[in-house]
């Protein structure tokens, strides 16, 4: 089974990762050698930044794509021109 992923989500999904990695090695730093990094604000971070991005790039990002109008072939009804 393959799954498609489209360019857009595959970029955003990735610049969120960067982003979670940077955070977490920053706040790791910041608390000494010993110390961890803040895993739950590299994670928030990384999610935050990929939905702001998804919501500037592409207004309906996720949402399925409108179903085209629909013609009905009935007929109308025909005044005569006075």
């Amino acid at each position: 089974m393959t799954i498609q992923i489209a360019p857009l989500a595959a970029l955003l999904l990735a610049v969120g990762i960067a982003v979670g990695i940077t955070v977490f090695r920053y706040t790791a730093r910041a608390q000494g050698a010993g110390g961890r990094g803040d895993l739950g604000a590299a994670i928030a971070s990384g999610v935050t930044v990929a939905m702001l991005l998804a919501t500037l790039l592409t207004p309906g990002f996720g949402e399925p794509p409108a179903a085209p109008a629909t013609s009905t072939n009935a007929p109308r009804a025909v005044t005569p021109a006075p």
